[in-house]
């Protein structure tokens, strides 16, 4: 680990200096910390390393962030009762759709949660698009239990912990020039929605249903709605 000023790299990990909670002493009181998603296996495999010491436990596990918002019940402040937890730990999938409610949901209701994303892999886009959402933080799913505990260790104490990757690549990717509402449209093109349903679900006119997917077609260089939707499973798969 090398520390430079306020910023500390953590085996590939940079984690920037934000006021936060105390640090946790051992035999002190733990941190409460809570999962959504992920399944059985990483749900016990989480309990068992953090119940082994680093001053953290498991307080709740929700299969998903509909499920976690019921349970924590009407907004009553920024961690809503003693028992809340000060740590939310996302693992739920599709990650994208999961992180976008549950982290607008933190803004406006609970804002002193500190949310960690596990990611399915490390893809530049999705670190991006968890910093921008106001995540403290990421692991993947290929990461050891070691390295989330780092991350949940420097969260506690205030410091944002995200990887390295290489955000300039992103700006080759044709499919990060779309907006965000021409990539909803793309998702419900690949879901196999007609302009019709996608015009009636997003609430727009099947007109401007039309204008969004010709700006798709023209900004990923795709002739029809088939190649534009074989091209975006075909990242999502990569």
């Amino acid at each position: 680990m090398v520390r430079k000023e306020n910023k500390i790299h953590f085996n590939g990990h940079l984690t920037l200096g934000c006021p936060g909670l105390q640090p946790v002493q051992d035999g002190g009181t733990r941190v409460k910390v809570a999962v959504i998603g992920g399944g059985a296996w990483f749900v016990g495999t989480l309990r068992t390393v953090l119940e082994g010491g680093g001053g953290f436990t498991l307080c709740s596990a929700a299969g998903d962030v509909p499920e976690f918002i019921r349970r924590a019940g009407p907004d009553s402040g920024p961690h809503s009762g003693p028992d809340a937890a000060a740590i939310v730990i996302l693992a739920e999938s599709p990650v994208e759709t999961a992180m976008g409610r549950l982290l607008q949901w933190v803004r406006s209701k609970r804002s002193g949660i500190r949310v960690i994303v596990r990611l399915p892999a490390l893809r530049a886009a999705l670190v991006r698009d968890a910093m921008q959402g106001g995540a403290w933080g990421c692991i993947t799913e290929d990461d050891p239990p070691e390295a989330l505990v780092a991350v949940l260790s420097s969260v506690a104490q205030g410091r944002v912990s995200f990887p390295y990757v290489d955000f300039s690549a992103l700006r080759a990717d044709p499919f990060e020039q779309l907006t965000r509402r021409e990539r909803e449209v793309l998702k419900a093109l690949a879901q196999g929605w007609s302009n019709t349903q996608i015009s009636s679900r997003l609430g727009i006119s099947e007109n401007t249903v039309k204008y969004h997917l010709k700006l798709i077609y023209d900004k990923l260089g795709v002739p029809n709605r088939a190649t534009a939707v074989a091209q975006f499973l075909q990242r999502a798969e990569g």
